[in-house]
This record gives C-alpha cells, structure tokens and sequence, in this order.
C-alpha cells in the first residue's frame, strides 16, 4: 500500500466533504413561492364579447408623400421586368414585389395588414 503524508490525506478529506455537502446542497428543494401565482378563474366568451373593443368597420389610411426635382436621365436603355409564373411559389408571409423599368421613379410602398381573431 503507498504511503500518503497527513498533508495530502487532509486534503482529499476536505475535497471529499466539499464534494459531498455541495451535492447536498444541490438536492435540497427549491423554497415554495410566499404567495400563490394564480390568476383566478378565467372570463367566459360572453364576458369577453361584451368587453371587446373591436367592431366590423374597418378603416385603413395610408399616406405616401415622395418628390423627385431636378431629374435627369441621357442615353438610358430601359428595358423589361419580368416575373415568371412560380416566381413566388415558395414565399411565405406578405410578399412583396417591386418593379421599375424605367429612369427618374420614385418607388413608394405600403402595406395595410388587417387581424381579426375571433373566439
């Protein structure tokens, strides 16, 4: 059997019962919350209908002011955008396509979404 000094032997005691208390602290359960986390009893769909504040007249506005000045365009060679058919056949969400075939265009865009979710 090897022979250990006291000093090595203390060591790997104090290792040993740090390790042990440590994963006992681990163990231990979490404290319980002081006060409950409920939300009480959920509204019913009348309830709920009569506080909505929505209604079935929509009303969208969009307002898009651009200016072009003091344009010029010489010996240009405007030419033809073209989308093919599937183009857009893997989009997903709002696709959005803009196009400009020509010289001095001011390109504005603007997209209304509308969200109505019923109960």
């Amino acid at each position: 059997m090897p022979q250990f000094s006291r000093q090595r032997v203390r060591q790997a005691a104090i290792v040993a019962i740090a390790a042990f208390c440590g994963g006992a602290a681990f163990a231990a359960t979490p404290p319980q919350p002081s006060q409950p986390t409920t939300f009480g009893q959920p509204a019913s769909v009348e309830t709920l209908g009569v506080m909505t504040g929505g209604s079935d007249t929509t009303h969208n506005n969009n307002t898009l002011n651009a200016t072009m000045s003091e344009a010029d365009a010489k010996r240009n060679v405007t030419g033809t955008n073209i989308i093919s058919s599937d183009a857009l056949s893997n989009a997903s969400g709002i696709p959005t396509v803009i196009q400009n075939s020509g010289n001095n265009v001011i390109i504005q865009n603007a997209t209304i979404v509308n969200l109505r979710m019923n109960p």
